[in-house]
């Protein structure tokens, strides 16, 4: 979720005989925020789509065309750093070997398979009672205020109450699931390999208790398995290969955070986009059939994830330029689905677009396993949410975010009225 790229400072440059570079005129701006990202996407775009930034000691990749490229030509763009960066120890839980995110083919298919069988069209569907019941719960339990923290209160529970209900996880251990994540993202654990220089003081005390109590839960599951999700990846068999426990952790703390941040990211940015564009959310309310329609809009307009890190696995001209084999490649998502050459008028935030092919949840062999999820809980909480609120005013001046980009709330401040 990061807007930083990574700061390898041992990565392979493009000529290594030659004199470190000047940094590219379009290199990455320090601390940016929303505005200015977007408004860096779109010069890098238009100037320079795809260039060595060696300030970031990284190739930066903007258009469309060619985040498709690198996110579905795992051969040539790795998602496995290991060879160039070993996971630290205290990443082990979220970057291990049941980290399919970080693996590539051919480990990548079976492995996916196996998790892919818990995943079952009858079990997600089955969910969506239940996301309907928790929104009502945590709308009740705003008490009538009319202030109110939309992601405190109601983005941030939603999801972490549905996949931990999933996993089998006891709704009283709910709340060290919120204290953990909370720890990765306020440590800027999600950045590998750029870390800061205490991560392990900050991160490894939380991650170690995480750990300990999935292995704990696992081995309960394994001798009284259940309905829910940590059974079923227990149970789940390609070929007579199993998942072990280690992969089942790194899985569960998988899912735990990257799909939890990510769909809480899409309800609270739901509450913004539609604060800042009144005409989409009077046609929304007037007409909920469009509510699928500005789902994918939001996603692509204000994606929860920015960029996507790759390794090259050999040379490569491929994005038409030469790049060099240990070289890190960063392309943008963000960038992708602003891109004119695939979405016109791509500024404008339209419930109607069509033919909306966005790469919010990524695309390839690593997309999202859990965006049928996210987008379930975003129908049916947005759907909820206008039940309840007549109208809502974000207080933007007044929020909160994780990162320089603006992009995961941590706190929105909202006014509503109640209908």
């Amino acid at each position: 979720m990061t807007t930083q790229t990574a700061e390898v400072t041992d990565a392979v440059a493009p000529d290594e005989t030659e004199p470190a570079e000047a940094p590219h005129p379009l290199a990455q701006p320090e601390g940016a925020g929303a505005r200015q990202l977007l408004e860096w996407f779109a010069r890098a775009r238009a100037e320079a789509p795809v260039f060595w930034d060696a300030t970031r000691f990284a190739w930066q990749v903007f258009r469309y065309d060619d985040y498709n490229t690198v996110s579905t030509n795992p051969q040539i763009f790795s998602s496995d750093f290991s060879p160039v960066f070993p996971v630290p120890e205290e990443l082990k839980l979220l970057m291990g070997p049941g980290t399919f995110g970080g693996i590539d083919p051919p480990k990548h298919g079976p492995l996916r398979k196996l998790v892919s069988q818990a995943f079952t069209p009858r079990r997600m569907a089955a969910l969506e009672p239940r996301i309907a019941e928790v929104t009502r719960e945590l709308l009740a339990g705003l008490g009538g205020r009319t202030e109110i923290d939309v992601v405190s209160e109601l983005a941030y529970p939603l999801p972490v109450t549905v996949i931990a209900e999933l996993l089998g996880v006891p709704a009283s251990d709910q709340d060290k699931f919120r204290e953990w994540v909370d720890v990765i993202l306020n440590n800027e654990g999600m950045e590998y390999p750029n870390l800061p220089d205490d991560f392990a003081e900050t991160m490894g005390p939380a991650i170690k208790e995480w750990a300990a109590y999935l292995y704990a839960k696992i081995a309960e599951k394994r001798a009284e398995p259940s309905e829910d999700l940590m059974s079923g990846l227990i149970e789940s068999e390609v070929d007579g290969r199993r998942l072990t426990d280690e992969e089942i952790v790194n899985i569960v703390a998988l899912l735990l955070t990257a799909g939890h941040i990510s769909s809480a990211t899409l309800l609270s940015n739901l509450f913004i986009v539609l604060d800042e564009h009144p005409e989409a959310q009077a046609a929304l309310r007037a007409d909920r059939s469009l509510i699928p329609g500005a789902i994918e809009e939001t996603l692509r307009y204000r994606s929860p994830f920015n960029n996507i890190f790759r390794l090259l696995k050999e040379d490569t001209d491929i994005l038409g330029v030469p790049m060099k084999a240990g070289q890190m490649v960063v392309a943008w998502s963000q960038s992708a689905n602003r891109d004119a050459a695939q979405f016109p008028d791509p500024d404008t935030f339209d419930v109607r677009r069509t033919a909306n092919r966005h790469m919010a949840f990524g695309h390839g062999i690593h997309h999202c396993l859990g965006s049928f999820l996210a987008r379930m809980e975003a129908k049916v909480f947005l759907d909820l949410a206008f039940d309840e609120f007549a109208s809502f005013t974000v207080h933007h001046d007044r929020a909160e975010f994780y990162e320089a980009d603006q992009l995961t709330a941590r706190h929105l401040p909202a006014s509503v009225v109640r209908g």
